[in-house]
């Protein structure tokens, strides 16, 4: 009828180009090869726009969904890119950052791998998860002891092992982006995604570079991931948990 798609519907027929692409055997990626970065960037470029303009109830019914990223291999291990993007989309979904800055806030030392227990029918079980333990505030001196206790008892967010689909499992994909990363930075308090490293294959041992991820970088990354539905879903009836950790 002649008006403007949507941009969560341009992206949604996207989506729909690359699953057709790699069902005809063609394997490219047309959200992270750099033969289509300029593409890329004008897709970006309109959903930025779309979220600071948008309703919050348009981003709850966004066309793009979770389950589409998975068809089209936007979300897996297919490659360092696709590593990155699934770890940031979690980190989104679950943690509930939306900002750049707030992802830059990730770190090595402050996302942690950690058992809680839980009780089932079957009895006590332990399931595994990641934790992530935001920075503290700078507190300025005349802050009250109030305040400070507060802050410093603010529940920390976690991400659920997925024992029903081990293939979609936040936990087992945080470990096996640990196995690409240099052992170097794994104990670094200011940095968490990493750039890939050029020359890697799939069997290479490492994927990433010492080289973190720029605020631009997770920006563009950001933009794609903040047009799915569950992002919105998941943290609106998500509560922090509060058991105990061993």
């Amino acid at each position: 009828n002649g008006e403007r798609y949507e941009p969560d519907s341009i992206y949604y027929l996207l989506l729909g180009i690359q699953q057709y692409l790699l069902e005809n055997n063609r394997m490219v990626n047309i959200f992270t090869d750099m033969y289509y970065l300029t593409f890329v960037q004008e897709l970006n470029k309109l959903l930025a726009r779309w979220h600071t303009t948008a309703p919050s109830h348009s981003l709850l019914l966004s066309r793009v969904e979770e389950e589409h990223l998975w068809d089209c291999k936007q979300l897996g291990v297919y490659s360092p890119f696709v590593l990155l993007n699934t770890l940031m989309f979690f980190n989104t979904k679950f943690f509930g950052l939306r900002t750049a800055d707030e992802h830059m806030q990730l770190s090595f030392t402050n996302v942690v791998r950690q058992t809680r227990k839980c009780n089932t029918s079957r009895g006590p079980i332990k399931m595994l998860g990641i934790r992530y333990y935001p920075p503290p505030r700078q507190r300025k001196a005349r802050d009250s002891s109030t305040k400070r206790k507060r802050e410093e008892d603010a529940p920390v967010l976690e991400q659920r092992e997925n024992r029903m689909n081990p293939l979609r499992c936040p936990v087992k994909f945080y470990e096996f982006y640990l196995s690409k990363c240099p052992d170097s930075l794994k104990s670094r308090n200011d940095v968490f995604y990493l750039q890939p490293e050029r020359s890697c294959v799939a069997e290479s041992p490492l994927w990433y570079s010492v080289v973190p991820m720029d605020k631009a970088m997770l920006e563009n990354m950001l933009n794609r991931i903040l047009a799915v539905r569950e992002v919105y879903e998941e943290h609106s009836r998500a509560g922090f948990l509060d058991d105990d950790m061993d």
